[in-house]
């Protein structure tokens, strides 16, 4: 099947489910408004799109909500009706929510067939898709990542979504991406087949330590496993590497494992391995125990296999949680990883996968004098950069050069974003507040200069201390600056407000 081209739906419905385990939603602060983060860029996009007009879902609602729908409106620029548009900027915008704090996904919430105010909603949102197709603009579902219950939501309404079917998730595996990967000739790092089995894995490990390896990343190998929370670090030390009986001393080792999710701690890790599968791969790291991890994004649609643009992942002090990105990766080694991801591109097509983002994650480190890029991770999902680029570059109204980088009027522009900006004396903070303060402030975005902050997943201050924002400048330095000068900012508001810790 071969979708037509975006432009041809105006109105989007934007329902951003994370699909991952429950389990794993319930332990991630604040997870439960995660399919908030794209709602400012999604606000925005559509003021700027002909005609167009959005349909956001979110459960629970909105925190502050028409003061968040009116800081997008006064960024998009669109205070009044635009000549080609009569109609009021305001009402280009719904929001639809759920009074559901569970942290199920939001295709879960909204297709619940027991709870009444779910019904409701998707009577009001068949009646507002059905109002557009009879206006004549065409509706697509924008989703997060490939999703059943959003297939069935999509067929009901009789419209199209924009990422890959469902059929396509176990090619999201670390498996599949690191078989993927040796295929189309890209390099991975030294690691083990999928067992499951502890037995398995001591045994495979064994080889690798005979190699000379000897710290690894343990893989639960699915799917529901989010933020690297299936992973877990494993070192064999130089004794145990000179056992005469290597896979009984790596196994008797196993539980020391240092699990990243210490909820999930090594019981649950053990009980994931006959269920999702393990695998190990060699922790790579440079001389200087540093590491890079660029990612590229692309996209599949009716001109083919198209990047989109490229990141540098910020990760927390783990290593394996990304917690947002700067754009755009570095010039070292931008056009080689851009190469390798058009590969998987090109191969995701001739699968017959032809819409949807997709995403390769790289972990790049500098050994011998000598860089070494590694696949690590294939996302067949729009991934966490999407909503901060999707922001900057219709702000700007620019999008990469051939180079992969943004310019206005021939001056560069880059961006750090983040969805962790977090502190517990943030707690409390209303996003009105924060709103308020960024606004009066030199760090507001600025429509003329094209530089400034930008605010996402305000939502999450009141009761977890932590928002989002974009900051968009001339150097990434000037970028990092904005950033630390927005955390000063939340501080001073936190203190005019006389929060508790």
């Amino acid at each position: 099947m071969t979708h037509p081209s975006p432009e041809a739906f105006p109105t989007r419905v934007c329902v951003q489910s994370r699909e991952c385990s429950p389990g794993i939603l319930e332990r991630l602060a604040g997870s439960s408004l995660f399919p908030e983060r794209p709602i400012g860029a999604a606000i925005v996009s559509a003021l700027h799109r002909p005609g167009g007009s959005v349909v956001c879902l979110s459960a629970p609602a909105l925190a502050d909500a028409e003061e968040q729908v009116g800081y997008y409106l006064r960024l998009g620029g669109a205070t009044t009706p635009h000549r080609d548009d009569p109609r009021p900027p305001r009402s280009r915008v719904t929001l639809l929510s759920l009074d559901d704090l569970s942290f199920r996904w939001l295709s879960q919430k909204l297709l619940d067939p027991d709870r009444a105010e779910a019904a409701a909603v998707r009577a009001e949102l068949a009646a507002l898709v059905e109002a557009e197709r009879t206006a004549g603009r065409g509706v697509l579902l924008c989703q997060f990542e490939p999703s059943e219950p959003l297939e069935r939501l999509a067929d009901s309404l009789g419209i199209p979504l924009d990422q890959a079917p469902s059929w396509t998730i176990p090619m999201g595996t670390k498996t599949a991406g690191r078989q993927l990967f040796q295929r189309l000739g890209i390099p991975v790092a030294a690691g083990t087949p999928l067992v499951h089995s502890l037995e398995e894995l001591a045994a495979e490990l064994a080889g690798l330590v005979r190699a000379g390896h000897r710290r690894f990343v343990l893989k639960l190998d699915s799917t529901a496993y989010g933020a690297g929370m299936g992973n877990a670090f494993f070192t064999v030390d130089d004794a145990r590497a000179a056992a005469d009986d290597l896979p009984a001393a790596i196994l008797a080792a196993l539980p020391e494992a240092q699990v990243m999710d210490p909820k999930l701690g090594w019981p649950g890790f053990v009980a994931g391995v006959p269920v999702a599968g393990v695998l190990a791969e060699e922790l790579l790291v440079d001389d200087n125990d540093n590491v890079r991890s660029p990612s590229v994004q692309g996209r599949l649609g009716p001109a083919g296999a198209v990047i989109v643009s490229t990141h540098e992942q910020v990760l927390a002090a783990n290593r394996q949680t990304y917690t947002g990105s700067a754009f755009p990766a570095s010039s070292e080694y931008r056009a080689r990883i851009v190469e390798y991801t058009e590969r998987v591109g090109a191969h995701l097509l001739a699968e017959g996968i032809d819409v949807g983002d997709y995403g390769v994650d790289f972990i790049v480190i500098d050994r011998d004098g000598r860089q070494h890029i590694h696949g690590c991770e294939l996302n067949l999902r729009a991934t966490g950069t999407r909503h901060g680029f999707d922001m900057v570059t219709t702000l700007l109204g620019v999008r990469p050069d051939a180079t992969g980088e943004l310019r206005v009027d021939g001056s560069p522009r880059v961006y750090v974003a983040s969805d962790g900006i977090t502190d517990p004396r943030y707690v409390g903070i209303r996003p009105a507040a924060l709103i308020d303060a960024i606004e009066h402030s030199p760090l507001h975005y600025d429509p003329v200069r094209r530089e400034g902050v930008v605010l996402h997943l305000l939502s999450a201050l009141p009761e977890y201390g932590k928002f989002g924002a974009v900051c968009v400048a001339e150097t990434t330095e000037g970028a990092a600056r904005m950033l630390a000068e927005l955390e000063l900012l939340a501080l001073r508001v936190a203190d005019q407000a006389h929060l508790p810790l």
